[in-house]
């Protein structure tokens, strides 16, 4: 008697497993309870007469879900994939810009009037802290000294924002018209300032933190070495 006072109450929950093993014991508890399944199942459509249900139908109405569920996901995939081929063409193409340039003057202008059309965005720049030589910082947005680790972050390298006021440094006349953007640091060596390279959208939320950053990141290179080539050229 004291033993089974002091016994250790069974584990009122069902398992999976259990059920699996109670049906295959006892094969004709579905068949006896149709009305039960059709209530699990809402799939199921009765067939003729009395207690009979249509798996058949129920078992292709799935399949044919599972199918059109697959095809949306391969829809998906394949507009990723092209669209990430277009934007890969559209860097190349950018990067190509920005190497023929001839000197500070013109890769101004590719920056500013050639790179929006080609990236598909409203606004594209570039800024630096002070210590550019003059021949070469007419041509660029000045930020305060030290306003590169304020607008960032300390060493961060790429900063995309899914919403932004005018940022009047950076984009000057057409700051009003940018309410997303992406920042990507500049740093071109040999004694030159840190900067960046922005481009802006008036769409908020075309950018944002999810997004990759390595297509710009090697844009951003790109724009270094052609910096480092022509900052310290006298101006012709």
């Amino acid at each position: 008697m004291a033993d089974q006072e002091n016994a250790a109450p069974e584990d009122p929950r069902v398992t999976a497993r259990q059920v699996k093993d109670y049906l295959r014991a006892h094969p004709q508890f579905l068949a006896d309870n149709m009305p039960l399944l059709a209530e699990l199942l809402p799939g199921l459509a009765p067939r003729g007469e009395g207690n009979v249900l249509d798996l058949q139908s129920f078992v292709v109405e799935r399949l044919r879900r599972e199918v059109e569920e697959l095809k949306l996901s391969a829809k998906a995939l394949i507009s990723n994939a092209r669209s990430n081929m277009s934007i890969q063409e559209r860097t190349l193409q950018a990067a190509l810009a920005v190497l023929d340039a001839q000197g500070m003057d013109s890769l101004a202008r590719i920056v500013t009037d050639e790179l929006p059309v080609v990236l598909q965005v409203d606004v594209v720049t570039f800024a630096f802290e002070p210590g550019l030589p003059k021949s070469a910082a007419v041509y660029v947005q000045e930020l305060p000294s030290g306003g590169l680790d304020q607008l960032m972050g300390e060493r961060v390298a790429a900063r995309l924002r899914e919403a932004v006021g005018g940022e009047q440094p950076l984009y000057g006349a057409a700051a009003s018209l940018v309410a997303s953007d992406a920042l990507v640091r500049l740093e071109p060596g040999e004694g030159l300032p840190q900067g960046v390279l922005a481009l802006g959208t008036r769409t908020e939320g075309s950018f944002h933190p999810q997004q990759g950053t390595e297509l710009l990141g090697f844009l951003a290179r790109v724009v270094e070495h052609t910096v480092r080539r022509w900052a310290q050229q006298p101006a012709a």
